[in-house]
């Protein structure tokens, strides 16, 4: 189903969570006074986007970063266009051994990111998202081919990246965000911006796929506020260095399990426990310091009555030492993700990547809730 409106009532990170949860194939359209933008879905996932406002070319931008020669260039390009069958200048290169695979895909990668970046940007204008018709393949029809993501970005993944870039303070385009050479890296592997730490898109492009699937649960007044897709995207982060994680919804003095990933509750469903785990915030616990500092705490898990309930809501095992994160949009604690390595007795590895995903998760709370609040007072006037 079609459906339009303004970006002062939804903006674009609000869209992107949307559309990512209803895994829909088709094409979301942005309008201002002074841009014209459009990104496409195949099956949930942003295959291609584009603005008027960064309209150069895959040959101009290979061109420009030094990733190919001229000569190979032009020989590509008049390949491209020598009356058979239409190839994308990609992969023409590819064919030719004048750009690495991995390159062409980061680089395709990169200018995704660099447009979501700037519509993010848009706080006036309008959307417009038609869908796919019926049993049609889900085929992306664009100017630019070239610049199509062909197994799709996560939007979720997809927004953080764009919001690495805003907080790095890099512009499209800008020295320092693009790849200087035609080494070949691994898929994606080059870094977006300095707030992305040491994390490269090959780990990040790993942490969305982990071996162990986290879930939600069904209860707490969190589901009905905000997009599930943060709670999901923190528990796939910290399952690369955590064997277990709990996310808690911070309401008032309590805290309400919302969701989890590496937990054995023998008999009964993880997400089905925590969704009944209700943890208070007012007696001493890794929560309450988390919650109170506002900031990451790492250590012993403390013998309080409040951390050893959550133990043995968690299965009753002991941990060497645990972690909290807490997230905080607005000026509140939205959120605090708690996790550990459970019985094998291991410290808890380097927090870069998991601190990292929580400020761009914060970052995009904040915007949901301002999305919220707009079409909450639209409604009401």
């Amino acid at each position: 189903m079609s459906f339009a409106g303004r970006l002062e009532t939804l903006d674009l990170s609000a869209l992107l969570q949307t559309l990512g949860a209803s895994s829909p194939s088709g094409r979301l359209t942005l309008t201002s006074l002074d841009g014209h933008a459009v990104i496409v879905f195949r099956d949930g996932l942003v295959v291609y986007a584009a603005s008027s406002a960064s309209p150069e070319t895959l040959a101009a931008r290979l061109l420009r970063q030094g990733l190919v020669s001229e000569a190979d260039l032009t020989a590509a390009l008049e390949r491209q266009h020598d009356g058979t069958r239409f190839h994308p200048l990609g992969e023409i290169l590819a064919e030719r051994r004048a750009l690495a695979q991995g390159t062409l895909e980061a680089v395709v990668r990169q200018r995704l990111q660099e447009v979501v970046s700037e519509l993010l940007g848009w706080d006036t204008g309008y959307f417009h998202f038609v869908p796919s018709p019926e049993g049609a393949r889900g085929d992306v029809e664009v100017d630019l081919s070239d610049f199509v993501v062909a197994e799709g970005i996560a939007p979720m993944e997809l927004l953080m990246h764009a919001m690495a870039l805003l907080e790095g303070g890099q512009r499209p385009g800008a020295a320092g965000s693009e790849p200087t050479s035609a080494e070949s890296p691994e898929k994606g592997s080059y870094e977006t911006a300095p707030a992305m730490g040491r994390a490269s898109f090959s780990a990040v492009a790993a942490l969305l796929r982990p071996d162990r699937a986290p879930t939600l649960s069904e209860s707490g007044s969190y589901t009905a506020d905000f997009s599930g897709e943060v709670v999901l995207l923190l528990l796939r982060f910290a399952s690369q260095i955590l064997s277990r994680a709990v996310v808690f919804a911070v309401e008032g003095d309590q805290a309400h399990g919302v969701g989890e990933f590496g937990l054995e509750t023998p008999g009964r469903a993880p997400a089905e426990v925590v969704g009944e785990t209700v943890l208070s915030l007012r007696q001493p616990s890794i929560l309450k310091v988390a919650v109170e500092g506002r900031r990451p705490h790492v250590g012993p898990l403390e013998p309080t009555h409040v951390n050893l309930k959550l133990v043995k809501r968690l299965g009753g095992i002991l941990p060497r030492e645990a972690v909290a994160v807490p997230l905080v949009a607005r000026g509140a604690v939205h959120l605090v993700l708690y996790g550990d390595n459970g019985s094998d007795g291991s410290p808890i590895g380097p927090l870069d990547v998991l601190e990292g995903a929580a400020t761009r998760a914060s970052r995009i709370l904040e915007r949901t809730i301002a999305s919220r609040e707009r079409k909450q007072g639209g409604a009401r006037s």
